[in-house]
């Protein structure tokens, strides 16, 4: 088999974008968050006269953003559609896919066609993101995205029009436990799961999101509620013991161990750490998190 033609983060880059603008139940965390609270940038300066020159004698108190990884997409212009609470989520895990034109024969007896696309299971990566989706079941979904093509002219293509997602493969999470692999033949989330041959067929992504949306109840001023609710079970779902000791389990509690030192004090000092509880789960487990709301 051989890799695709384009890397990872070419890939996501363009998923990524057109999902943040292209569909109008999906909204980038900053979308919802500047609109909440009011702000749209944030100026960090070490010039101290400029605090005197409002009659401070120093720096105000408060904290660096711009080291804490926010996720793409931020700071949008706004929208009069009605804001999404954090209550509904999505979690996408991009993926760079190998292809071939002869599956293994245990593969092709599940119904998997010649041209195929396959990409490999984190182990890992693939328990936490169990525990988190097993968690957050009913309030959000945690998938896996991967092309289906390989060709670098075929991403410049679907870059170009719009036409990523529809030309992408979406499995749950869940779905793919015990499973190492993934192996595809079209768009949408029928495929093969491995090493133990399974087929799988998912409703689309976009029925998934519909499905969600149609069972989620949204007040937008319950987002604080809503935003702590999800840091907790985050936190509490890579907490559980079966995970064990990782490297990304250490990196994820370190930062949590930083975050927490720098907000005590805040206003509001509980929701900015969880949603900075939600923004390190996303780097260190290298997802990309949309809130959903209704279009």
């Amino acid at each position: 088999m051989k890799p695709a033609e384009f890397e990872e983060r070419e890939y996501e880059a363009s998923l990524y974008n057109q999902l943040a603008t292209g569909d109008r139940r999906v909204w980038s965390p900053g979308q919802v968050f500047e609109a909440h609270v009011g702000f749209d940038h944030a100026l960090f300066t070490t010039d101290v006269w400029l605090f005197r020159l409002h009659g401070y004698r120093s720096y105000l108190p408060g904290t660096v953003l711009a080291r804490y990884l926010w996720p793409q997409l931020w700071f949008r212009r706004r929208t009069p559609r009605a804001l999404p609470t954090f209550r509904l989520n999505l979690f996408i895990q991009a993926k760079r896919p190998l292809w071939g034109r002869r599956a293994p024969a245990s593969v092709r007896a599940k119904g998997l066609g010649h041209l195929f696309w396959r990409f490999d299971i984190d182990r890992e990566q693939q328990a936490a993101l169990g525990k988190v989706a097993a968690k957050l079941k009913g309030r959000a979904l945690v998938v896996y995205a991967a092309p289906a093509f390989h060709q670098h002219s075929a991403l410049w293509l679907h870059t170009c029009r719009g036409t990523i997602v529809p030309n992408s493969t979406f499995p749950s999470v869940v779905v793919l436990g015990g499973h190492e692999a993934w192996y595809y033949t079209e768009p949408g989330a029928r495929g093969v799961a491995n090493p133990d041959p399974t087929a799988m067929d998912e409703p689309s992504l976009s029925d998934r999101m519909d499905q969600l949306l149609a069972g989620g109840v949204e007040a937008t001023e319950s987002w604080r509620r809503e935003l702590t609710e999800l840091g907790l079970s985050i936190h509490d779902a890579l907490a559980e013991e079966a995970l064990g000791p990782t490297s990304r389990l250490a990196a994820f509690f370190g930062l949590l161990r930083q975050f927490r030192s720098d907000v005590d004090g805040l206003e509001e000092s509980d929701v900015l750490f969880a949603f900075l509880t939600i923004v390190a789960f996303s780097e260190v487990f290298l997802v990309d998190w949309y809130v959903l709301g209704p279009p």
